[in-house]
């Protein structure tokens, strides 16, 4: 995925929770790829990712909805699946997991679709980096440009 910092630094609540999702499947599909490649390394790796973006999003649950309960119940679900194929060194566990999560996305972004107007990114005052306004021999600097010279990023 291109140029996740600077998506992840505009993104809203809403898109944070999307771009987790994207996250997890990607990890979930290169540890299909390592297991294919019979690279246990790099499928334990991928695993482990994927189970950390899954308990980020256990943690943000609010379980004061009842909906969170159920939401809850398919990331454990999907967490024991991970933990499954990690053991048994299997494909079908990572599968079924990927179609669960697949269409937990799908329902999310018609969330994100609703919300997007309505909500700013979680940081704001970022600073814009613009490539290349600076460079030395042989290589590509970034400048970074703060106009408003305020406090930056998430403020409560």
């Amino acid at each position: 995925m291109e140029n996740q910092t600077a998506r992840i630094a505009n993104a809203t609540p809403v898109q944070l929770v999307e771009i987790t999702y994207e996250l997890i499947l990607e990890a979930i599909q290169q540890a299909k790829e390592a297991l294919q490649k019979k690279d246990e390394v790099i499928f334990q790796k991928q695993i482990e990712k994927a189970q950390k973006f899954l308990m980020n999003l256990m943690e943000s649950l609010d379980m004061s909805y009842e909906l969170s309960y159920d939401i809850m119940s398919l990331y454990l679900y999907v967490n024991k699946l991970l933990i499954q194929s990690h053991i048994q060194k299997n494909q079908e566990p990572l599968e079924q997991s990927e179609k669960i999560l697949i269409n937990l996305e799908v329902a999310w972004k018609e969330v994100v679709k609703k919300q997007a107007e309505s909500q700013s990114p979680v940081l704001e005052n970022t600073q814009q980096i613009y490539a290349g306004l600076t460079y030395e021999k042989g290589t590509l600097k970034e400048a970074i440009i703060d106009p408003n010279d305020k406090k930056r990023g998430f403020q409560a």
